[in-house]
């Protein structure tokens, strides 16, 4: 007799079998199958995990950045009885003041030293190339050190960072289900390379940042201009083969011992995971108006182009679009005016003036003050937006903000001013500053352990 077409196709061996679900996973994860249109992703059944990655320049004023310092004598410096002073609106220095209502999911690192920039992995200081300016921005993220090269700078020559950054090191962990596993945002980073880099793919790969909203607009909503019927096509077609996979082997499920058939039911959740989302995706996440043409050069449209930047940012996040995306406020060694917080005088020029320039020292605090009202928008907008779960995006975001120097004078890589806002402060162990322990000389940075693995990750920042 003969025998039945659909029972033939399925007469698979469990060697054949097992291959061909590892064929059909690679086929499912495959960006083919990702969701590409302007309007997201679906939202998962729990609240998915964030990384943003924030970088301002030139350092900063110590006695007004940390808590508990306010008041110091000398501007570039701050006591270590600080460490002692608990994180509070009311310890904050005038810098984060505008972060005063997130304390509570804050934690402020004191005595950060980019060690792997002037040393080697035993410790003993070592040339490296690159002066302090373009070392900075190669190892915030990276931990590790410039490679040899032809940048030009002070200190230089120098090429780009020797290792992955710690935004792709999570990218490649929570990033594999997005339209794009990592954005890179940045405001007028115009200088030479490397100093508007912070993210990289790896060794002397770096991940240029977009500085231009209208061509951030154009990569994130890329397939804006199908007509609705053009996008039902898209969507129907790919749901079709799904359908027809999830039927095929699906008849396979009597043939199988519980064990494959519990393995193979784990793929057909993921092909009706798949379906949903593209089913979803045409209304999960509306594209807005394309940004304004705008010279992102001008000096005058600093701020302007921030806010545009900072927006876009927020949207991929909130949509689904990336977990992960890096922003620089302009290039390290930043050339940058402030009118906009009243100071109209170039900001690497002010941050070598001497410990007594009271006036400049002032100028330089606004300009600080400006990044940390950046960053509470940033902060307040996340608070305010809801995951599926009833969580707040900010509990599920790790966001680190950093510098390419600790403080601003002598371009010194050491007491480096890392603030990190992360999750619900009861998981965490947040809302309080970390300084050196005397009884521990190094320590590396740890992420929460779901989103990153140490042993994997950059090296090379140490507390003292």
């Amino acid at each position: 007799m003969t025998e039945n077409r659909t029972a033939f196709r399925t007469r698979l061996s469990r060697r054949r079998l097992l291959s061909g679900i590892g064929a059909l996973t690679a086929t499912l994860t495959s960006p083919i199958w990702r969701v590409s249109t302007a309007f997201g992703q679906a939202q998962p059944a729990h609240a998915a995990q964030h990384f943003i990655g924030l970088f301002s320049s030139n350092g900063t004023i110590a006695s007004e950045f940390f808590p508990g310092c306010s008041g110091s004598t000398r501007p570039n410096s701050c006591p270590n009885t600080a460490a002692d002073t608990p994180l509070t609106p009311t310890s904050l220095g005038r810098i984060l003041q505008p972060l005063a209502t997130h304390t509570s999911q804050m934690m402020v690192l004191k005595g950060v030293d980019m060690v792997s920039t002037v040393s080697d992995m035993l410790g003993t200081t070592t040339a490296k190339p690159g002066g302090p300016h373009m070392k900075g921005p190669g190892a915030m993220l990276t931990g590790g050190s410039l490679l040899p090269g032809s940048f030009s700078g002070a200190g230089g020559p120098a090429g780009w960072a020797d290792r992955i950054s710690v935004d792709q090191t999570i990218a490649l962990r929570i990033g594999k289900a997005t339209a794009f596993p990592s954005l890179e945002f940045a405001v007028r980073a115009i200088l030479q390379e490397p100093l508007r880099v912070i993210s990289y793919a790896g060794s002397n790969t770096p991940n240029l940042p977009i500085q231009d909203p209208q061509q951030m607009y154009t990569k994130m909503f890329a397939n804006k201009n199908l007509t609705p019927m053009q996008l039902s096509r898209l969507l129907t077609e790919r749901k079709s083969v799904l359908d027809f996979l999830q039927a095929d082997i699906g008849v396979l499920g009597s043939r199988l011992s519980a064990a494959d058939k519990a393995r193979l039911d784990t793929h057909l959740t993921g092909i009706r995971a798949i379906e949903q989302q593209l089913t979803n995706s045409a209304a999960s996440c509306t594209a807005p108006a394309a940004p304004v043409k705008i010279d992102v050069n001008s000096v005058a449209n600093f701020a302007t182009v921030a806010q545009m930047q900072m927006d876009l940012m927020l949207l991929a996040q909130t949509c689904g679009m990336t977990r992960v995306s890096t922003f620089m406020f302009a290039n390290a060694n930043s050339l940058q005016f402030f009118p906009f917080a009243g100071v109209n005088e170039e900001h690497h020029g002010l941050s070598h003036c001497g410990d007594n320039d009271s006036v400049s020292i002032e100028k330089l605090i606004k300009i600080n003050i400006w990044h940390a009202q950046q960053v509470a928008y940033l902060l307040d907008k996340l608070a305010a937006t809801i995951e599926p779960d009833g969580s707040k995006m900010l509990d599920n975001t790790l966001l680190l903000w950093g510098n390419e120097l600790g403080r601003r004078r002598g371009g010194l890589l050491q007491d480096g001013s890392v603030p990190a806002v992360s999750g619900r402060s009861s998981q965490q162990s947040l809302g309080f500053p970390l300084q050196r322990d005397g009884s521990v000389r190094r320590h590396h940075l740890r992420y929460p352990r779901s989103m990153h693995r140490t042993a994997s990750g950059p090296r090379g920042l140490s507390l003292r």
